[in-house]
């Protein structure tokens, strides 16, 4: 199974994800734009784990949501990885209570480090919108994503769980399932 951990976005947030998707869309860029249903904060990408490595992390995710508060988040702004001169990756900006998502996401590198899985370098709190795939119409991207960028915010949303999601690739796309999900208890 491949696998990922996340916290899926809320109906507003995917809500807004797709209206700023809809605007970057109008410039015609060459990018492969993330599917409304599909609109997460990524916390570990785990890859491909077998049956005897997902009951061990399903115990391990346990026990972090064991130890880690509930969060608020909110949606801040637009950019780009790896930067704005060679952009990728469109992507919406997560602020808030983000030093308690910052040791969500370092408690579960801990718990899992043992099982094989290097921890993050860096968490970048995020909502991927879409990845370029060539310079057709960037600028043009690039300048909508100005335009846009004041207008990119949101309300708190409550953060009270992260979840273990399998992503199987089909020939239109990923499609996400729910494995299992944990509660924030700490």
């Amino acid at each position: 199974m491949r696998a990922f951990i996340a916290i899926p976005a809320p109906e507003a947030v995917k809500d807004q994800a797709e209206q700023i998707r809809r605007q970057l869309a109008r410039t015609n860029p060459d990018v492969k734009w993330v599917e409304y249903v599909n609109y997460h904060l990524t916390l570990k990408f785990l890859g491909d784990i077998d049956d005897h490595q997902l009951q061990k992390i399903r115990d391990r995710l346990y026990q972090v949501g064991e130890y880690c508060p509930p969060f608020y988040l909110k949606v801040n702004g637009l950019s780009f990885f790896p930067n704005k001169r060679k952009p990728r990756v469109v992507w919406m900006g997560l602020d808030g209570d983000t030093e308690k998502a910052e040791f969500l996401a370092e408690r579960i590198d801990v718990y899992v480090q043992d099982l094989g899985f290097e921890p993050e370098k860096i968490h970048r709190f995020h909502i991927t919108l879409g990845r370029i795939r060539s310079e057709r119409n960037v600028e043009e991207l690039l300048k909508k994503a100005h335009q846009l960028e004041s207008a990119t915010r949101s309300s708190l949303f409550p953060v009270q769980a992260f979840y273990l999601m399998e992503s199987r690739l089909t020939k239109d796309g990923p499609q996400y399932r729910v494995e299992q999900a944990f509660a924030l208890r700490g």
